[in-house]
């Protein structure tokens, strides 16, 4: 809702200024991911993961109150866009501790159902809150009755939701262990002593969870196939967009329609997945998944009905679901309590910063080749890849994962 209110809060101006005002948004969205990604996961860890939780609500819940009164004030979209870059700040830290304190909560029996579940809802809740915020921007309630604009409106019904989420936290039970007295920075006054200590500390803490993940096998497979979901999503983010709305003559709407199938998909990927899941080895799963895109990959160059191309949307929207949380779910098994937050900080690093470098590349590519061949050629990688993780795995060596996959 946030992001469709912003959307139309630039819509204000001049229409030669949007498409600048629009980048520099993205820019102010990313940078927090970029910059402070693997520092977030050392602090994370360090603090209470509820605690962190309810604070990060309570702020974001300011600061969607904030962007209107300042963009009033202002007359000026700069101002907004520090707020934005706290707020998705502050957004990193909810992530990392939201996904960290998942095994807190359940059995570890039921982390993979657990893991379907807040995705199943989390996709659900993102494409109702865009749907929810066109129409509430666009409704003339608002200035007929409260003589307020549509946008103002969406940061002020945003606000309030955060300001549940954080009264909910707050009364959740959870369980979390004490954290170790025998190292002093590992206390919430932690911050200050990294701070003093400098990036040094933090970067030790860093390196130490990098090493963890080469040293768990399980870990260094759920990080692996991040390299396989940013090559097939760059391709699909750079090309099939064009060649929807241009090259199909499909237009905009056609976009946005194939992007709601594949919406679908993804919530029906985390249905399969939390109800079948668990009798299937979860990384079989993952990379079956990955062939699945990989084939779709293949096929987009030769379709031309608008039917058969949602069709193939729908798939791979499905198959897509289990790989995000199958690499959740490994991480949750895997890693140990104080180290988790800087594994899906590292996780959700490397998945910015990477997806940005094969946008680019993929963009270069598009330049010096055939589109239809980078197709071919990424979904043959990708399916190839997959198989070959396969082959390993059914050699034996990757069969830790199924003793915990009841």
């Amino acid at each position: 809702m946030d992001y469709i209110a912003l959307i139309a809060l630039i819509g204000l101006f001049p229409k030669e200024r949007v498409p600048l005002l629009l980048s520099q948004l993205m820019i102010f969205i990313t940078l927090p991911v970029l910059i402070f990604g693997p520092i977030a996961g050392v602090l994370v860890d360090r603090w209470h993961k509820k605690t962190v939780l309810v604070v990060c609500d309570t702020l974001r819940t300011v600061c969607a109150l904030l962007i209107p009164v300042l963009f009033l004030i202002t007359d000026n979209m700069y101002p907004v866009f520090i707020v934005v870059f706290v707020m998705f700040l502050l957004a990193l830290f909810f992530n990392a501790a939201h996904r960290a304190i998942v095994p807190n909560l359940v059995t570890k029996k039921r982390i993979l159902t657990a893991n379907a579940v807040v995705n199943f809802l989390s996709r659900g809740a993102t494409f109702l809150g865009m749907l929810a915020g066109g129409i509430i921007v666009d409704m003339k309630i608002w200035h007929d009755i409260f003589g307020i604009a549509g946008w103002t409106a969406a940061f002020i019904l945003d606000a309030i939701t955060f300001a549940v989420s954080a009264v909910l936290l707050y009364i959740m039970k959870v369980r979390l262990p004490e954290i170790p007295k025998r190292v002093e920075h590992l206390k919430p006054k932690g911050f200050f002593l990294l701070l003093r200590g400098g990036l040094a500390r933090m970067w030790h803490e860093v390196v130490h969870a990098v090493r963890i993940i080469f040293h768990e096998k399980n870990l260094g497979f759920a990080m692996a196939t991040i390299f396989l979901l940013v090559a097939a999503g760059s391709v699909i983010y750079i090309l099939v967009i064009p060649t929807v709305q241009q090259e199909m003559a499909w237009g905009t709407s056609g976009v946005g329609y194939l992007a709601a199938i594949g919406s679908i998909g993804l919530l029906f990927g985390a249905y399969l997945i939390g109800v079948f899941g668990h009798h299937f080895e979860l990384k079989i799963v993952m990379l079956f998944s990955f062939i699945l895109v990989g084939g779709a990959l293949i096929l987009f160059p030769i379709l031309t009905n608008f039917w058969v191309f949602a069709i193939v949307c729908l798939i791979c929207g499905t198959a897509a679901s289990p790989i995000f949380i199958g690499q959740d779910t490994l991480i949750h098994r895997y890693a140990d309590e104080f180290v988790r937050g800087r594994i899906f900080s590292l996780k959700d690093w490397m998945l910015n910063g990477l997806f940005a470098l094969g946008a680019i590349l993929v963009g270069f590519l598009a330049t010096l080749m055939d589109k239809n061949y980078l197709f071919v050629i990424s979904g043959i990688g990708v399916a190839a890849l997959a198989i070959f993780g396969w082959l390993i795995l059914a050699r034996g060596k990757g069969n830790t994962v199924s003793q915990g996959n009841a």
